[in-house]
């Protein structure tokens, strides 16, 4: 991680000066930007003109550094500047190591599940940092949160909570997704490995209406409709029976399906009048846990 230090340098002389690094070459590990040829106009102590030198630190390796930097001003004279550093560990990292794997497991639609991990930074100076899932985009989609999602800087020895909140809004599929640790200046890094999955109901009628054309009065006729459960957990259905039940039977009229399964159930027709168009739009069934669907029952009956 570089650290940056700045030389000012100022001129109480009556003339200007030139200040020069003649013996100085830039180290992978210390930087000096002073650009040739800079020149330096006189100045007071009411009034100084400041020539700033950055003096780049970044070191490589973990040990105590010691530089000396000679300055040269108009070729005559030289000042000598000592550059001390030291190279540290950067140590943050979980609390618990067995957190590295966040497992949400099988989480319900509409459920709401928080994990909770710990950070904690054991180097000798604070680090500043932000969290960011590796896929931003299938985060969204899993409906996954984090806090903190802003830039922190923790302390020596201090330790931050971060949450997970897991709220599937739909059926997904597994996901696996890893939280990243983008440290400031350095490097990014895996922290944890996100996973789970989400099952719910997902119910459809394989017919939307059911068509009985001509029928006989005080007869019946009985037809199938399909009743599909697509999805991954068992599912309970009840049908508004009141509303059609005067022309119309279901049967079951309750009950449940079993996940990527199909129930047939026997829609029957008995009209008990003479009428050329008996209708019933949009018949409810209802779904625990789920959206309703709907049917429309029609027929004709005849003497």
């Amino acid at each position: 991680m570089p650290k940056k230090a700045v030389l000012e340098i100022v001129n109480f002389d009556n003339s200007a000066i030139s200040v020069e690094l003649p013996n100085f070459e830039k180290k992978p590990y210390l930087d000096v930007q002073l650009a040739p040829g800079q020149v330096l106009l006189p100045s007071t102590k009411e009034n100084p003109i400041k020539l700033e030198v950055p003096i780049i630190f970044t070191p490589r390796i973990i040990k105590k550094y010691a530089e000396t930097i000679k300055f040269d001003f108009n070729g005559l004279y030289t000042i000598d500047v000592n550059v001390n550093g030291e190279g540290i560990p950067m140590q943050l990292e979980l609390v618990d190591p067995d957190q590295a794997l966040v497992d949400f497991g099988i989480v319900s639609v509409g459920g709401d599940v928080t994990k909770t991990v710990s950070l904690v930074n054991k180097s000798k100076k604070p680090v500043t940092f932000t969290l960011a899932p590796s896929n931003a985009d299938q985060f969204k989609k899993c409906n996954l949160a984090l806090t903190p999602d802003k830039e922190v800087t923790l302390k020596p020895r201090e330790v931050i909570p971060i949450e997970i909140r897991y709220a599937p809004k739909q059926r997904m599929p597994p996901f696996d997704i890893d939280l990243m640790l983008n440290i400031k200046d350095n490097e990014s890094r895996q922290l944890i490995q996100m996973q789970g999955v989400s099952h719910g109901i997902e119910m459809k009628l394989m017919d939307a209406v059911v068509a009985f054309g001509s029928v006989v009065r005080n007869s019946r006729l009985t037809k199938i409709l399909q009743l599909a459960n697509f999805g991954d957990v068992k599912a309970q259905y009840k049908w508004d029976s009141k509303a059609y039940s005067k022309y119309f039977t279901i049967t079951p009229e309750q009950g449940y399906v079993n996940p990527n399964s199909t129930l047939d159930l026997e829609v029957t027709f008995h009209p008990t009048v003479a009428d050329s168009d008996i209708r019933f739009n949009q018949v409810k069934c209802e779904i625990k846990g789920g959206d309703p669907l709907n049917v429309t029952l029609m027929g004709k009956s005849v003497e």
